[in-house]
């Protein structure tokens, strides 16, 4: 049974703490279903963990690696994370206090972040999360959240998993920002694994909206054009991506590996199956 559908009933719960954590929030192109045809292709061991794209975390989670440098250029994203590191009881509370219904969505959803505390932007995080339509995290050109109510009935939070996630935390160096900015001091001795918005295929595969701005070719192209920086460097990577023929170009001379993925982002069900990859340097 998966720790986040477990039934917490008393505040009390809050000193429980599990092995290991998963994801406590909805993420587009998360990996929490493909973590068994991904994981068995990471190096076995390694100094120190990157992830300079952190999203919802279910590959950091899995690993729940010793001493890891996350990143994301998504503040509020990043913001939610410190909060359950540093204080997921305040959190808990700030959660208890939201209601789910239309008018409250609409109202948390209208509040800048930037002007309440930590905990309250994270616990509106994780609430809009898993209120707003699909579990998108989706913003306008001025980086404001847009997606509509989702009509859910469900539990935002289970404590123990919270728990679990402020202790996997505590391991974590945290910056916010462009891709290369959490890699300065990395060595042939650590492991980074990208995982950007993915390029696209086409439809509503194409979701790359979590920042005002987005990821396009260009940005894709630095990547690939990094990623032959750090190979030079004796550093090992993976990539996950879209198989397309951009993608398998800009990345030629690398290996190349098939995962199957399902994406129920896409509206189409005939669509929703689709071939990513995996590139890897060693």
């Amino acid at each position: 049974m998966s720790i986040i559908n477990m039934e917490v009933s008393t505040f009390s719960d809050l000193s429980v703490v599990t092995p290991k954590a998963e994801p406590f929030i909805k993420w587009a192109g998360g990996k929490q279903a493909l973590l068994a045809q991904i994981l068995p292709h990471f190096p076995k061991s390694f100094e120190r963990y990157y992830e300079p794209f952190i999203g919802g975390g279910s590959v950091f989670f899995a690993l729940n690696h010793h001493k890891a440098f996350v990143n994301d250029e998504n503040e509020w994203l990043i913001d939610t994370y410190k909060a359950i590191r540093d204080n997921y009881v305040g959190v808990v509370r700030e959660l208890d206090k939201l209601t789910n219904t239309r008018e409250d969505f609409l109202r948390i959803r209208a509040i800048d972040p930037r002007s309440i505390s930590l905990e309250k932007r994270a616990a509106q995080f994780i609430y809009l999360n898993k209120t707003c339509f699909r579990g998108l995290f989706r913003v306008n050109k001025k980086g404001q959240f847009n997606v509509p109510y989702g009509e859910y009935q469900r539990r935002y939070y289970a404590v123990e998993n919270l728990a679990a996630a402020a202790n996997a935390l505590k391991k974590v160096e945290f910056t916010v920002g462009d891709f290369e900015k959490c890699l300065i001091g990395i060595t042939s001795n650590d492991f980074v694994y990208f995982d950007p918005p993915y390029f696209k295929l086409g439809g509503y595969s194409d979701f790359n909206r979590y920042t005002a701005g987005q990821f396009r070719e260009a940005e894709h192209l630095r990547l690939a054009s990094l990623c032959n920086e750090l190979d030079a460097e004796g550093i090992r990577w993976a990539v996950s991506n879209s198989d397309t023929p951009f993608i398998r170009e800009i990345f030629k001379g690398f290996r190349f590996e098939n995962i199957k993925a399902r994406r129920e982002i896409n509206l189409k069900s005939q669509d929703r199956n689709v071939n990513e990859l995996l590139i890897l340097n060693y």
